[in-house]
């Protein structure tokens, strides 16, 4: 059985549990002020570290694919039974999610900042490269790539945000898996998501996202008719501070109305 952080909800509750599925260069730790927030609302949830995550020097992601991912958050859901969970994925843990959801069922999705459906694009590759060419690089063609310091850290995932925080942040962070990031940009390599038709799912977006622009994940979510949480104040990395642009009550009234509806 894998280690799973878990955080139980204040008070009685009928509510199924929440699970949460990191994004790249993450682990299990991203979640924990979100869960914090989520229990104090009555909420359950759970974490776990993707394979060959969850420690910053570690070479074990080498080699890995987003469905090496979705085999783990499978076996994840399978420790929680009977208990079905909804799930809630983060940047890669959104397309995780979809993959997921193609081959199975949850009573909901909450996909924050997520790679959609089709996949980065290629301005998001150009931008990237320019900004970080070795790790470009090593996304591209190597093994293994790596957020190479704070500054490339904060541009990426934040916007305000003090030094302090930022550099903790950093130390947290891993190596990713170079196949990952391929399947989620690359032309040639993209590893696509369909339509997830019955499952409700609300697509979370920042305005201030590096990856995943605001209007691409916009018209994604109208397209396929999911419900859209707009934080237009925000950064990629919002889950980060729940109290933050209204972020944590809005999903909670997502989740309480979806879970109302279901």
């Amino acid at each position: 059985m894998r280690e799973m952080m878990e955080k139980k909800g204040i008070g009685e509750s009928s509510r199924p549990p929440l699970l949460f599925i990191h994004g790249a260069w993450h682990g299990a730790w991203c979640w924990e002020p979100l869960m914090k927030y989520l229990a104090e609302k009555g909420f359950s949830s759970y974490a776990f570290d993707l394979p060959g995550h969850g420690a910053r020097k570690s070479e074990r992601v080498a080699g890995m694919g987003i469905m090496d991912y979705v085999t783990a958050v499978e076996s994840a859901v399978a420790e929680l039974t009977p208990a079905k969970p909804i799930l809630i994925g983060h940047s890669m843990g959104g397309l995780i999610v979809q993959k997921y959801l193609e081959k199975k069922e949850a009573p909901a999705a909450l996909l924050i900042a997520p790679c959609p459906g089709m996949g980065g694009s290629l301005r998001l590759l150009l931008k990237y490269a320019c900004h970080q060419p070795i790790a470009g690089l090593a996304g591209t063609f190597g093994r293994m790539t790596a957020i190479r310091g704070q500054a490339m850290c904060h541009r990426l995932f934040f916007d305000q945000i003090s030094p302090e925080e930022i550099e903790d942040h950093f130390e947290k962070l891993c190596l990713e898996s170079s196949k990952a990031i391929r399947q989620m940009v690359l032309p040639g390599f993209k590893l696509k998501a369909a339509k997830i038709s019955s499952t409700p799912v609300a697509v979370a977006a920042a305005g201030k996202d590096y990856f995943f622009e605001f209007k691409i994940l916009q018209n994604w979510a109208e397209e396929n008719r999911y419900d859209f949480l707009p934080f237009p104040e925000a950064a990629h990395n919002l889950l980060v501070e729940p109290a933050k642009f209204d972020f944590g009550r809005t999903i909670c009234k997502w989740l309480d109305q979806t879970i109302t509806d279901s």
